[in-house]
Order: structure tokens, then C-alpha cells, then sequence
């Protein structure tokens, strides 16, 4: 059945076993220095299966990188990064090494390993959360817990199951999450046996945790929008404050391709409160997409970038044809929470859905994105709505990564 087979791939990459498979194996003989962290993946013609890498480069100006000089890691590995420590996570899917890879930045020298965490076997661990040098949080999606470390010393400090909170099964999914105001925030993705959320359970899930005590304190569900897969468990900024403390999180529901589940956008707990308030949430499904003949088929990631705005990734499902690992169906917008307005960013190819970070440098937006043309890292002026004219740095394979130690 198509839909059951597209329920399977869309999640991008997030459950695969993996081989490499590229002539440019970056083997790291020379490694890179710089001041910017790059990762990149290259996929084999399946678009399904490849190999990642991360490199330094000297800065973000405009020039062409390959991966040569680089180290190669898990695909479509995530990364997190605190201060001058980078956090190299397994791969997507159940298989390959299960283990957090720590490494530690030097401008001069580059990047040294300084430490790992063996992680449990088919573990699922994409992301996690400091809350500070001694304890640090990490979600477990395929085994339905959170892993306690120490971040310093990578050595496991404790777990929290989540089991009793799974729908049908044991295993509620917890994706990425936020701490604000001594609490944990657990996003719980709830799905199911397609990888897609149940449709007699159209609702999203959080676990609120006490920091000090590393118990669940709650359960809370926003049902009345029908929203669901709240966060995807490697995208930090789908989860966010916004200057009044409130809590935003994104919901990617059936990502454009499961016409069960349409709905998807955000959901809010105001500041000082622990449930939903219902009048915040926004379907961005109903919203049309301005200067396109489109609405968004599901949010894919986004960025706060202040005043109600955010840089985001939509998917457009008219453009999904046959193979959503190749497909370009990404598309780059400006939305605003306040107006719940969406526009389309001229000049920001369609894209992939490997590449689709966002995150803020200096004054500017930037967008990865694998055109049909060009692929690479874009810049954005939300302010003067300027596009670079051509990545500014272009990469050889997908842009999937950057972050600057400036």
C-alpha cells in the first residue's frame, strides 16, 4: 500500500541501517581548522543510505568545500554543541554504533576526541538537553526512555522510563525536548507500527519533568487541534520560548504524506503555566503559502528569530512524486505567529528533505538547501528580505549542519 510505504520513508532518515558508500571518504589525514563546524551527507542514488561528515572551515564567506579533510561519522549523524564540546550522535535507525562521541574544538588544532557514552542497543538517541556541567538529558526514541550523563565526564548518572505513558505500546517516543523554569519539557511523538501517529489518538503528548527530582510530574495533551508528532527528535529550535517566556512546539503531524493526518503547525504553554493554552495553537494547514498557490503540507523545522517571527521549512505534498528521499518538496518561508501568516522566500531553492536546517549567524538566517541546481548554505536578511544570490558556502552532497565557534 503507498501510504503505508511513504508512512515509512517520511520520517527522513530517521530510521535506517546504513552503509557508506562514496569514493570521498574523508579518512581525516589532514584534518580541517576553522572557525566554522560543517556537516554534509552524501547519498547513495537511493537517497535512502550514504555517508556524513563534519569538517571546519576557516569562515562563512563564499566558497566551495568537499570532503576531503574531514571526519566521517554516522549518517545524517546529529550534532550538539555546547560551548567548545560537540556531541556526535549515532545514526538514524536502530543499528550502527550506539554511542554519543564527544569531541572538543580548538581553533588552532582543530577538533580532538575527548570522550564517549556507550549507549543501549537500538537506542534511538538523537539529541539531548544541558542542564548543566554535571547532568545532561538524552531521549531515547526507540526504547521509550531518557538517559541522565554527565556531560563532563560521559558517564551515565540515571534513566527515566517512560513506558507507562506509551499509546498501544510501551513506547511514547520522546523526541527533542526543552527545560525552562526548572522543568523538562518531553515532547512524546506517539507513533506507530508505520511510523506515523495513531489516528483514534489525534493529539500531542508532553511530559513535564522535575529537574530535582528527575520524576514525571504530568501529562499534558493538546487535543482540541488535532495536531500531532509534536517535535522531531533531531531538530533543536521546533521546541522554543518566544520574549514572553512562552513555550512553542512545532508539530509535524503526517508530514504531507498521510492524508489522515493534515494538521500540523504549533502548540503553547504560556509562561508560568504547565497546560495548553488552546487559543494559541496554530494549523498551519489551512494557511496559505503567500506568493504560491500552495498551503504546507507539514512544518519540516523552523527557527525563532524574535518578534513572532519564524524562518521555516514547510513540505509542499504536490511536490513529494514518488521518492520523498529525493524528492525536492522543501520549501523556505517567513512565518509569523502573531498575523499566522506564512510567505515564501524567494531565491532559497526547494530543497530536499536532508537538508533543511535553519539557524541564525550574525545578522543573517541561514538555510541548507540541495537544489536542482546548487546545494549548500544560504543567507537570509530578515530584515531587508535579501537572499544571497548563490549558497555561500557550497557543498559537495547535502548540507545538513553548521555552527559557528565565534
Amino acid at each position: 500500500m503507498k501510504i503505508n510505504f511513504l508512512s515509512a520513508l517520511c520520517i527522513n532518515t530517521l530510521f535506517l541501517s546504513l552503509t557508506a558508500c562514496d569514493d570521498n571518504d574523508g579518512s581525516n589525514s589532514e584534518q580541517s581548522v576553522g572557525k566554522i563546524l560543517i556537516e554534509t551527507t552524501v547519498k547513495n542514488p537511493d537517497g535512502a543510505s550514504g555517508s556524513s561528515y563534519i569538517q571546519l572551515i576557516s569562515d562563512f564567506t563564499k566558497q566551495t568545500i568537499d570532503n576531503k579533510n574531514s571526519i566521517q561519522v554516522g549518517f545524517d549523524a546529529g550534532v550538539r554543541i555546547y560551548g567548545k564540546d560537540i556531541y556526535i550522535f549515532p545514526e538514524f535507525g536502530k543499528d550502527g554504533t550506539q554511542e554519543i562521541l564527544k569531541y572538543t574544538y580548538n581553533e588552532t588544532t582543530g577538533l580532538t576526541k575527548s570522550g564517549s557514552l556507550s549507549l543501549p542497543p537500538m537506542s534511538g538517541a538523537y539529541s539531548f538537553v544541558k542542564y548543566n556541567d554535571e547532568k545532561a538529558y538524552t531521549p531515547l526514541y526507540n526504547l521509550g526512555k531518557i538517559l541522565i550523563f554527565n556531560p563532563s565526564t560521559m558517564a551515565k548518572t540515571g534513566e527515566i522510563d517512560l513506558a507507562s505513558y506509551g499509546y498501544e505500546d510501551n513506547n511514547p517516543d520522546p523526541a527533542f525536548m526543552f527545560i525552562r523554569d526548572e522543568l523538562l519539557y518531553v515532547p512524546l511523538d506517539q507513533i506507530g507500527p508505520n511510523w506515523m501517529p495513531y489516528i483514534d489518538y489525534k493529539q500531542a503528548d508532553v511530559a513535564i519533568v522535575n529537574l530535582k527530582t528527575d520524576k514525571v510530574v504530568k501529562i499534558v495533551s493538546e487535543k482540541a487541534s488535532g495536531m500531532t508528532f509534536p517535535t522531531r527528535p533531531f531538530l533543536k529550535d521546533m521546541i522554543f520560548t518566544d520574549e514572553s517566556n512562552d513555550l512553542y512546539i512545532g508539530c509535524a503531524g503526517g508530514f504531507g504524506l498521510d492524508p489522515r493526518f493534515p494538521e500540523s503547525g504549533f502548540i503553547c504553554i504560556r509562561s508560568g503555566e504547565t497546560e495548553f493554552d488552546g487559543s494559541a495553537s496554530w494549523d498551519i494547514s489551512q494557511t496559505m503559502i503567500e506568493g504560491t498557490s500552495y498551503k504546507p503540507g507539514s512544518l519540516s523545522n523552523c527557527k525563532y528569530i524574535g518578534n513572532g517571527k519564524l524562518a521555516a521549512y514547510v513540505s509542499i505534498t504536490e511536490l513529494m512524486a514518488d521518492n520523498p528521499y529525493t524528492a525536492k518538496y522543501s520549501m523556505a518561508v517567513l512565518m509569523d505567529l502573531k498575523t499566522r501568516t506564512i510567505k515564501k522566500i524567494d531565491g532559497i531553492p526547494l530543497s530536499d528533505g536532508h537538508s533543511v536546517f535553519i539557524d541564525t549567524y550574525k545578522d543573517n538566517v541561514i538555510f541548507a538547501a540541495y537544489g536542482d541546481k546548487s546545494a549548500g548554505f544560504f543567507s537570509y536578511n530578515p530584515s531587508t528580505g535579501v537572499v544571497s544570490d548563490s549558497p555561500v558556502v557550497s557543498t559537495s552532497g547535502n548540507p545538513i549542519f553548521m555552527h559557528a565557534f565565534e
